[in-house]
């Protein structure tokens, strides 16, 4: 899909039925009732009181979307993205772009002409969090974007959560700050999906990620110059807030807290950066997209993204690690700390070295909780999930578990004592397991037998006839039931039980899974090594006395 502007991703949306159109006029106050109130689609407010500008929520907050924007089913999506951020195509510089209808610098820069509310309540602010924020490798001039919640200070001030050591922002203002210098920083707000979804995918410092969005779009990337930092942001973009991040400065200004996409307030208060806004540029009738951040279905809001992004990486990494992977889900209810991997196994040990790739190769630290399964299981089934837990899942045997492993800062279950952003992690091999302790035959799932139509020419047999005809077939050899069934199909039934009726006083089992077939025997009802006795406990107060 070529590089794609809001208004037209808009109308697209609109088009497949994935955005709601709010014509009413609405006080910014009331626009977190708002997003509340279609979890499951983009709303569009095209009205809001006292503001320029329409507004956006909840336009990349579900898989179907993802899917959508990628052009394949929900459970390719993580294929899709690694397929094409394995691509790089050169960006496109255009001297202007519609992002810079309007331009404010200097006095007139004034970030209250964006839609401002207090999202949940305890926030520490005015937050806006779709925000793709750029910068440069001071360094290598290598540019990186990625997204960064940012907190209102003043009407030029703003600051960004940045106290993950892994994030290449933070990276390139240490950097910076190490040279005795601030960082430059754009920050991109509103766009299409597949910005997002090629942001988020994670890469070496060398690599020019708008290259790898021109993969994403098939074909380069067009790209436009800020009026008043070094940098390029896309040009298609929406809003763009030129800063510079005060980084001599150091982690010094308060910042927090924020009802984040746990759909609890993770982190508490936080030291960062803050950062000077030097210029606003923004297309005519201007859109301002916000990204729908925890509340009371979390498991429905923007910050959702991460789950493709993150089942490319997974995807990817079992790749790398020699596993057949055939799809990777992260469920929705698991907010990113709950992934699953469909494998074909090779070896024995491939569903732990499965679960034990998951837990430690994505860029975000994710997830907490990985979980492996055969081929012929659903992922994306919620019940097949639990059944496998239930029946292919020994917790002794099947648990891997690793202590004090990178995780989110969100995360409240973060010990005081324990390292910073580090957590315990567990990987559940939910294959079944290989050797010979266990009967392959055990772990087949049972299926509905279907015989079919029985054949149009069949000459109906008496009782009689049916049981010499069948004493020919187990004396022949021996024969499981299936295919005693399948030789009689079309006869009657009751005639054809009767007729087994009659040679099962001579009839034994031959101790041959998964079947057991049945054969003439003269020593009982088991033919060749005896079955262990089973015994079941009891709860003992149902024994009689």
């Amino acid at each position: 899909m070529p590089q794609q502007s809001l208004p037209d991703f808009v109308d697209a949306m609109e088009a497949a039925g994935l955005l709601v159109r709010v014509t009413d006029e609405k006080r910014v106050d009331e626009l977190p009732r708002v997003m509340e109130d279609h979890p499951k689609t983009a709303v569009l407010v095209e009205n809001v009181t006292g503001c320029d500008f329409q507004f956006l929520a909840n336009a990349y907050s579900n898989q179907d979307q993802y899917a959508w924007a990628m052009g394949c089913k929900k459970s390719e999506t993580g294929l899709k993205m690694v397929e094409a951020a394995k691509g790089r195509i050169k960006t496109e510089l255009v001297d202007t772009a519609p992002c810079k209808d309007v331009i404010y610098t200097g006095d007139d820069v004034d970030l209250t002409i964006f839609p401002m509310f207090l999202h949940h309540e305890r926030d520490g602010q005015s937050y806006s969090d779709d925000n793709l924020l750029i910068t440069k490798d001071p360094e290598t001039g290598v540019p990186d974007w990625g997204f960064y919640r940012s907190m209102y200070r003043s009407k030029n001030e703003r600051s960004f959560d940045m106290t993950c050591t892994s994030h290449r922002a933070r990276i390139n203002a240490a950097k910076a700050a190490a040279m005795g210098k601030d960082l430059e920083a754009a920050l991109v707000i509103g766009g299409p999906i597949l910005d997002k979804l090629a942001a988020l995918k994670g890469f070496p410092p060398d690599v020019d990620d708008f290259e790898v969005l021109g993969s994403f779009y098939g074909e380069a990337a067009k790209m436009v110059k800020c009026e008043t930092i070094d940098i390029e942001v896309p040009a298609n973009a929406e809003i763009v807030v030129e800063c510079v991040i005060k980084a001599t400065e150091g982690w010094t200004h308060d910042e927090a807290p924020f009802g984040e996409f746990s759909g609890m307030y993770g982190g508490g208060l936080k030291k960062n950066p803050r950062a000077i806004v030097q210029a606003i540029t923004h297309r005519k009738n201007p859109i301002f997209q916000y990204a729908t951040i925890g509340c009371h279905h979390p498991w429905y809001t923007d910050n959702m993204l991460q789950l493709p992004a993150m089942e490319a990486d997974l995807f990817g990494a079992l790749k790398d690690s020699a596993i057949d992977v055939l799809e990777v889900r992260a469920d929705y209810g698991g907010l990113s700390n709950i992934a699953y991997a469909k494998i074909r196994k090779q070896g024995a040990g491939d569903g732990k070295q499965a679960v034990t790739a998951m837990l430690s190769t994505s860029k975000m630290a994710i997830p907490k909780l990985a979980y492996v399964f055969d081929e012929d299981v659903d992922i994306w089934d919620d019940n097949q999930v639990k059944w496998c837990l239930a029946f292919r899942f020994d917790p002794i045997r099947d648990t891997v578990m690793v202590p004090h492993m990178n995780t989110m800062t969100v995360d409240p279950m973060i010990g005081k004592d324990d390292p910073p952003a580090t957590i315990s992690k567990a990987g559940y091999d939910c294959t079944i397991p290989w050797g010979d302790q266990w009967d392959q035959g055990d772990f087949q799932r049972s299926a509905a037998f279907e015989l079919g139509d029985p054949p149009a020419d069949v000459t109906q047999k008496t009782e009689e006839q049916i049981t010499d005809e069948m004493t020919e077939l187990i004396k022949e050899q021996p024969r499981s039931w299936k295919e005693l069934i399948q030789h009689f199909h079309g006869q009657h039934y009751r005639n054809v039980y009767r007729a087994f009726g009659n040679l099962r006083p001579k009839l034994g089992r031959v101790m041959e899974g998964p079947f057991y077939p049945y054969t003439f025997s003269d020593d009982g009802d088991f033919v060749g090594e005896q079955p262990a006795e089973q015994v079941t406990r009891v709860d003992p107060k149902h024994h009689q006395a």
